[in-house]
């Protein structure tokens, strides 16, 4: 039983040999990868108090050799000379010695200084010397020199030297300890860091000859592997047509990334919008190989997304057609002359064409029908514009008869044309619209153009045709009834006319009857008499 367990311990042990050894080493790399970044941080700290301390002391530095000294030197050297050009220094001391305060003040506070009552003597003491200095100035300038030498020889600068030196040598200490600190944990962690390596070196080494030789006797496992996964990436991802060579294991590894890279470029540009992506590596001699697989199925997708959009575009620009072309009717339906023209010329806009005319269902004095052309857009009107139409007559009068759309994609020469500063040459795309509600045709709209209409702005022409063919219809009722209020307030003032011309009459019959009266009265009297 003993025998039997031992030959399980030791086959376990040796089927799991490689995974404890790398394990292991793992975690002696992670151990090792730790302390290095531990130390980089030691060593980032390390150099920020470096230069905390450098920046320290420089400051601490300055405000004797930058400041003090500028200030006495200025006072003296404007004593000797009486040249306001040497106060250069004394003036330039003070704001100064206001910046390095403030600087060593920070600088202080961020390292943890227990003692900022310091500074404060520093400026005090500071304070009163540049006071000091500005006495001094002043006798100069009165040239009261005696009182100024006796000033001088207080000697107030040993007193703020005596604050400020000691004051220093505490700041100084301060910041080499905090340095001293700072490379003594330094060098800690540079040791430890050596400790880790010579075990990393003494355990690893074995551990990795071991996984070597391991890695050799399964390079032919590996080698397969490397084919299958080569094969699989042909028939899955993107098959570039040629053969399968496995000479570089790493070649075949990067060739897999690149492909999924493309794959994600590919999707990347497909969900940003860009339909006109292109897979680098298609190519006409392997095309044919990569219908199925992941490239062939993305290339599928990006042409069915890009028919939805072109579908979605379509809509919207139908969509936004609609409601322009009803801010047109809506804004010019009172006048029909006007609603045709606007009408005919944002057609011609919005359809990317060049020339148009709208022709409008008539009737003459014998009450047949006929279409006039009502307005036009980039026509030659002296030449190449008839204003009647008759039903039947031509594609404008077919259509009318008809009541069903006509394009033309071969015009005949001379049938119409477009004249613009490159001369006149004929359209090559000719588009004729019923204009019909309920069934009937209100009018007939024709434009023409150089490139052919597609299937989408057709079905917008003929849906704004309905809208245009109700609004005339009610144009027209308004006009005809317009017409009828005009006839009836023509003939009702005629009647006022008539019926007043009568009641004159009457009143001059009524006159006239009454004279006769008159007159019998008068001739009774006289026959009496």
């Amino acid at each position: 039983m003993k025998v039997i367990l031992n030959m399980k311990l030791k086959k376990f042990i040796k089927s799991n040999a490689i995974i404890f050894s790398a394990f292991l080493v793992f975690t002696l790399i992670i151990a090792n990868t730790a302390i290095i970044v531990y130390n980089n941080t030691v060593l980032e700290r390390t150099t920020q108090v470096q230069f905390q301390t450098e920046k320290a002391k420089a400051l601490v530095d300055l405000i004797w050799m930058e400041v003090v000294k500028n200030l006495d030197v200025g006072v003296r050297g404007f004593a000797i000379n009486k040249d306001e050009g040497m106060l250069i220094p004394f003036k330039e001391a003070i704001p100064k010695f206001d910046r390095i305060l403030r600087d060593l003040t920070n600088v202080l506070k961020d390292q943890g200084f227990e003692k900022p009552e310091l500074l404060q003597e520093i400026k005090i003491g500071v304070g009163n010397f540049i006071e000091n200095e500005y006495e001094l100035l002043e006798l100069a300038r009165v040239d009261k020199m005696e009182e100024f030498k006796m000033l001088l020889k207080e000697d107030k600068g040993r007193f703020l030297w005596e604050v400020y030196s000691k004051n220093a040598t505490i700041i100084h200490q301060f910041e080499d300890q905090l340095y001293n600190e700072a490379v003594a944990e330094y060098k800690a962690a540079n040791l430890r860091i050596i400790y880790v390596q010579i075990i990393l070196i003494i355990i690893g080494l074995p551990t990795l000859l071991f996984m070597v030789f391991i890695i050799r006797k399964d390079k032919k496992v590996r080698r397969k592997l490397f084919l299958e996964l080569e094969k699989n990436n042909r028939e899955y991802l993107f098959n570039p047509g040629t053969r399968i060579e496995i000479t570089n294991e790493k070649e075949l590894i990067d060739n897999s990334i690149r492909n999924y890279k493309n794959a994600a470029k590919f999707i990347n540009q497909i969900s940003q919008g860009n339909f006109e992506v292109q897979w680098e590596q298609i190519n006409e001699k392997n095309r044919e190989f990569n219908k199925t697989n992941l490239t062939g199925e993305l290339i599928q997708m990006r042409e069915k997304m890009k028919m939805l959009k072109e579908d979605d575009e379509r809509r919207n620009w139908t969509t936004g057609g609609l409601a322009k072309f009803s801010e047109v009717i809506r804004n010019h339906q009172h006048n029909l002359q006007e609603l045709c023209y606007e009408v005919t010329v944002f057609l011609v806009k919005y359809l990317g064409g060049q020339q148009g005319g709208f022709f409008v269902l008539r009737e003459d004095e014998e009450e047949r029908s006929y279409l006039e052309l009502v307005s036009c857009y980039a026509f030659d009107k002296k030449k190449h514009i008839e204003k009647r139409v008759e039903i039947g007559q031509g594609l404008i009068g077919q259509t009318y008869l008809e009541q069903t759309t006509a394009m033309l994609t071969e015009i005949p020469q001379g049938y119409t044309h477009i004249t613009s500063g490159l001369g006149d040459e004929t359209p090559t795309c000719l588009l004729v619209v019923p204009m019909k509600y309920n069934g009937k045709v209100e009018a007939v709209i024709e434009i023409a153009g150089f490139e052919v209409f597609e299937q989408y702005q057709v079905e917008f022409m003929e849906r704004v045709g309905e809208i245009t063919a109700s609004t005339l219809g009610a144009v027209k009722n308004n006009e005809r009834t317009q017409v009828l209020l005009e006839q009836f307030k023509s003939q009702t003032e005629q009647l006022k006319a008539q019926e007043e011309e009568l009641r004159q009459n009457m009143e001059e019959m009524e006159a006239t009857q009454e004279a006769i009266k008159r007159q019998d009265r008068i001739d009774a009297q006289n026959l009496k008499g």
